[in-house]
This record gives C-alpha cells, sequence and structure tokens, in this order.
C-alpha cells in the first residue's frame, strides 16, 4: 500500500506557501524542519521567497525513502531525514526557526507526542505552521470507514471539535497564535494527473492549470494553525 501510494499520489509544487504560513514565519534564512514533508511540495516556494537557504539547517522529514529522494535530486542541500514526524532525534533541542507539518497530525499514532516534538526542536519564540483534517459531524465524502464518511481510509482520526483540538495543542505547552479553517475542494482532474505521475512533474503550469477545476467536498475542512514556542 505505501509503495502504490508513494507511485500514485504525488505531491505538486505549491505556487505560492499559504497565505497563514506566509504571513506568520520568522524572518529568513530560517533553520526549518518539514515534517512529514513527502515530496517537497513546499521547498520551491520557501526557497524562491528566501525562507531558506544553504546557509542554515534544514530538514525534510518523512517515513518514505522515495518520496525523500524526490526531494534530494532537487535539493541536495537540504537534509532528508527517514523519520517518524513524532520522534526526530536527529534534530537537536531547541534548534529550529520554523516547523511546517501539513496534514500529518491525522496520521501519527500518538498526537500529543507528535505536538511535544514540535516544541522540542523549536527554539524559544520559534513558529510552526500545522494543518490537519477538520470535518463537520454532517460532513460527507465518497470513501468510508465502518459506515463514517472519511477523507481518507489511512487517517487515524478526523477532528471534528475546535475546542478540544485548541485545549490538546496548548496542553503540548504550544501557544496557539491564528487558527482559521479553510474548505476543501477536490481537483477532478487530480486521478488522471496522478496516473500519468513523472510524465508531467517538468510541466508546472500545465499541472496549474489542469488542477484549477475543483468542486467544494461537503463539511470538511483544512484547520491551519500557527503556534509558538
Amino acid at each position: 500500500m505505501a509503495e502504490r501510494y508513494t507511485e500514485t499520489a504525488l505531491h505538486f509544487d505549491a505556487p505560492a506557501l499559504p497565505r497563514l504560513l506566509e504571513r506568520h514565519l520568522p524572518p529568513g534564512p530560517l533553520a526549518l524542519a518539514d515534517l512529514g514533508c513527502g515530496d517537497g511540495p513546499l521547498f520551491f516556494a520557501l526557497v524562491r521567497g528566501d525562507h531558506i537557504s544553504r546557509e542554515r539547517p534544514v530538514y525534510a522529514v518523512d517515513l518514505e525513502a522515495t518520496r525523500l529522494a524526490r526531494v534530494e535530486a532537487r535539493f541536495p542541500w537540504i537534509e532528508t531525514l527517514l523519520s517518524s514526524a513524532d520522534s526526530v532525534p536527529e534534530i537537536p533541542g531547541g534548534s529550529l526557526d520554523a516547523v511546517i507539518s501539513t496534514m500529518v497530525m491525522e496520521h501519527v499514532p500518538d498526537e500529543n507526542a507528535y505536538l511535544t516534538e514540535i516544541r522540542r526542536i523549536l527554539r524559544p519564540g520559534g513558529r510552526a505552521y500545522v494543518t490537519t483534517v477538520f470535518k463537520k459531524r454532517w460532513a460527507w465524502y465518497f470513501r468510508k470507514r465502518d459506515g463514517e464518511s472519511v477523507l481518507d481510509t489511512s487517517h487515524l482520526r478526523e477532528y471534528t471539535d475546535l475546542a478540544s483540538f485548541r485545549a490538546l495543542v496548548e496542553g503540548a505547552g504550544l501557544r496557539i497564535v491564528s487558527v482559521e479553517r479553510r474548505l476543501l475542494w477536490f481537483p477532478l482532474l487530480d486521478p488522471l494527473l496522478f496516473r500519468l505521475g513523472g510524465r508531467l512533474r517538468s510541466y508546472a503550469r500545465a499541472r496549474r492549470v489542469l488542477r484549477a477545476a475543483k468542486v467544494p467536498i461537503p463539511g470538511y475542512y483544512s484547520l491551519e494553525l500557527a503556534v509558538e514556542r
């Protein structure tokens, strides 16, 4: 299953950083880690915006060696670490200006260990940008698990209560700077693009055009969070 996912669910480069992330990033170049980076879709935008460079340590952390190899091929100066997002002992404590971790929290076995690890590797005053899946209790999607709609059957949880979520984050010793919810949209041609895979990886503009046609996923949101140690 992991191998099939690696070969089909390619992560396309983000044309720009999410607005919440851009707004709360400290001045660069930053010592930074992307926990659960996948193919590294944000690294190009981070480099282009002078948020990261060879001058400071940058880490790409993921459980899939094939995905890390794709990051290394494009950004050989970024240190790749084959590791779980909730335990990255190779990164010294208090050493990072910023941590990014997008759509990972719903996958980790221990969400508190994950948040605690983010706090550990951040320097005092360092910022983290975390996203996860939030859904209304009536949310609908075509994937089902035990009769319940789920965005992805590999998710261990999908959050439904914002107050409980905030308490979880704050309980790990992270100060919430900003929280936003954005409706999730499904690019209609993604199944085709995933099948084409590497044949379109060099054509960023074509991919952006082809992925422009989207439909909203009823009741499903990306929960975006900026926190500070």
